[in-house]
């Protein structure tokens, strides 16, 4: 038989009770909002913002899952991720919102975008103003048949094989590799005096840092202006209505999209992400509605 001294039992009781208090606090604490996002510079700039609010304001854990577009969309779909802040529509991602539409729900538009065919200013326009010039023989071999762009089978890789088509651009071919190699290889052209043809698409940090101009396209392949927005699984404003309401009102001006866009490639996107949230912190505390900036105004 052992017999317990009071001490002890002091000293058990103590130990539950810290345990029961760990439980209660590890079950209170809320589940991660699972973000998932492309590695496209306005992408990452843009997720990490919503990340740095929400969990500044909400104290909402994230996690930040990075994958192709089609994933993402088949993710959120299926309820593996909760929101993809950077779908692009009318145009460029209409396919993969068309097929998975009834098991999403657009929570609003963060910013404007435009996507398209561009060359370097330094070709003259007389040479190629539109996607049609791409069709004079000496034009074609000049860029020797190349359209370079990021990866396989996002909604501008496609949209490009539609534009081959409707144009007939015989004798060209994309080039895929990712947005980094896509615009090495624009730079060693400029560089040689070469020639170049890429898949643009703004807001980026590539038209501070090159001169290019979109081609006109006059079949409308490619669209217009399009719209960047925030898309969620089923279901989702109805379980986080604060995390929901953010991303309605959730706005980056383009102007310092791309200035932020240009200063990480000299630091990191954490260090000026870390320091546009600071210097802005009253406009992203308004973006979670009066309610909730008044609730966490003065927490610490």
């Amino acid at each position: 038989m052992i017999t317990l001294s009071s001490n002890t039992l002091i000293g058990w009781f103590a130990a539950l009770t810290m345990a029961s208090c760990s439980l209660v606090a590890h079950a209170a604490d809320p589940a991660p909002i699972r973000i998932g996002w492309v590695n496209w510079s306005d992408t990452e700039i843009a997720v990490k913002l919503a990340n740095a609010a929400l969990e500044d304001h909400l104290k909402q854990p994230v996690k930040l899952v990075l994958a192709d577009i089609g994933i993402q969309f088949q993710a959120v779909a299926n309820g593996n991720i909760d929101l993809i802040p950077m779908v692009w529509l009318p145009s460029t991602h209409k396919a993969f919102y068309d097929k998975y539409r009834d098991k999403l729900e657009d929570l609003g538009v963060l910013y404007e975008g435009r996507i398209g065919m561009a060359v370097p200013t330094s070709i003259p326009v007389s040479e190629i103003a539109s996607i049609e010039d791409l069709n004079k023989p000496a034009v074609r071999e000049k860029l020797g048949g190349k359209i370079l762009t990021s990866e396989v089978g996002n909604g501008q890789y496609k949209l490009t094989e539609k534009a081959i088509q409707e144009y007939k651009l015989d004798g060209y071919k994309m080039v895929a590799s990712s947005e980094s190699g896509m615009l090495s290889e624009l730079d060693r052209n400029l560089k040689r005096d070469k020639w170049s043809l890429i898949n643009a698409w703004s807001p980026h940090w590539m038209f501070s840092k090159w001169p290019l101009r979109y081609l006109d396209d006059p079949k409308h392949v490619f669209g217009g202006a399009e719209q960047i927005h925030a898309v969620a699984r089923k279901g989702f404003s109805a379980e986080h209505p604060d995390v929901a309401r953010f991303f309605a009102n959730f706005k980056i001006p383009q102007a310092d999209l791309e200035k932020l866009m240009a200063a990480a490639r000299d630091s990191s996107s954490d260090k000026v992400v870390a320091e546009y949230y600071a210097a802005n912190k009253p406009r992203f505390a308004a973006m979670f509605g009066a309610q909730t900036a008044a609730a966490t105004a003065g927490q610490p």
